[in-house]
């Protein structure tokens, strides 16, 4: 959980049961018989999210966007007559 795509298992699944492929012949090609499977383990977690951000704004240049920012919000973005607010890119 680490890294992006990371799995952790946290409880064992339980053991699937038969079902109508099992119990399919050469007379009853289509049974609707199935068994229920064995339960699995259960487990109770707390688990706790990194928030990033709330919300993203996404537009064409000089849409206004740190304009709406400023007034909605106590953010103080840079606001003058350029083209992109990225003033210095990475």
């Amino acid at each position: 959980l680490l890294e992006d795509g990371g799995e952790l298992r946290v409880a064992r699944g339980g053991r699937g049961g038969r079902g109508n492929e099992y119990f399919k012949t050469s007379q009853n090609h289509t049974p609707k018989l199935a068994e229920k499977g064995d339960d699995g383990a259960e487990r109770w977690l707390i688990l706790e999210l990194k928030l990033l951000a709330d919300v993203g704004l996404i537009g064409c240049p000089n849409a206004g966007k740190s304009t709406l920012l400023a007034a909605a919000t106590n953010a103080k973005p840079k606001i003058a007559d350029y083209p992109f607010t990225t003033v210095v890119p990475n």
